[in-house]
């Protein structure tokens, strides 16, 4: 019987032994290795510190696209608009409607009246030409012509002219665009008589400005309009002419 008790408890014994060996197993292959949490860590830092430098996932993710992005590939630049081509000559003509003033011989004896001009202009780059105008203005007499024997009234002047002038224009790419005058010409005023006789008075250099717009009506063709000022000293007396003129533009070729 003692040897019987003795066996019973040896067998308890490793009944114990061994289940508590079975315990210590499963408990071991459910704790996750050491190298495999320290790894882990380090990932989460290394995410986390990325993460801050971008600015956050998005950012990051934005930048990466665009850093696959092509470069952008300029684009040919188009011919330029006719109206813009150095080398370009056009033809113009314009009538007008001008007056006299100052202390001379024409401006004491005329006031205003009617004329027409014609310009040529040759482009020398997109937004400047070099101008060339040839006028006919006529001013009619200050008082009524009157008839007298041996002493013909004057009827009326004529002024042709002649310049040389600078164009500069702005926003020329535009279907309507202003521009700006500047020269220098040559004046030759001859006075009418009643009876059709002509004498040349205070003939002499001039200078020129003003300001004009053109409207492209087609690609070729523009209505072309300006306002010009003309001062003149001749004979130490000055002559001041104001025009309005308008008319039209035409850019011959190809």
């Amino acid at each position: 019987q003692r040897t019987r008790c003795m066996t019973g408890a040896a067998a308890v014994v490793i009944v114990g032994v061994a289940l508590a060996g079975i315990a210590t197993a499963r408990a071991q292959s459910w704790a996750p290795a050491s190298w495999t949490l320290s790894a882990a860590s380090a990932g989460d830092a290394s995410w986390n510190a990325e993460r801050a430098s971008s600015g956050g996932g998005e950012t990051l993710l934005r930048r990466s696209s665009a850093a696959r992005q092509p470069a952008p590939i300029p684009q040919p630049r188009g011919p330029l608009l006719r109206r813009m081509r150095p080398n370009t000559i056009s033809l113009g003509i314009q009538g007008q409607y001008g007056g006299i003033r100052g202390n001379s011989r024409l401006a004491d004896g005329f006031d205003h009246g009617p004329g027409y001009a014609f310009r040529f202009r040759y482009m020398l780059s997109p937004r400047a030409a070099l101008g060339f105008s040839f006028e006919h203005q006529r001013f009619g007499s200050v008082q009524p012509p009157l008839n007298v024997p041996g002493q013909p009234a004057d009827s009326h002047v004529v002024v042709t002219t002649i310049a040389v002038e600078s164009v500069i224009y702005s926003h020329r790419e535009q279907e309507t665009h202003p521009y700006f005058v500047l020269g220098a010409g040559y004046a030759s005023p001859d006075i009418i008589t009643a009876d059709e006789q002509a004498a040349r008075v205070n003939e002499g250099a001039f200078l020129v400005g003003g300001v004009g717009f053109e409207r492209f009506v087609r690609a070729r063709f523009s209505i072309d309009g300006s306002i010009r000022v003309y001062g003149q000293i001749a004979n130490s007396e000055f002559s001041s002419i104001g025009q309005v003129s308008l008319g039209i533009h035409l850019y011959p070729g190809d």
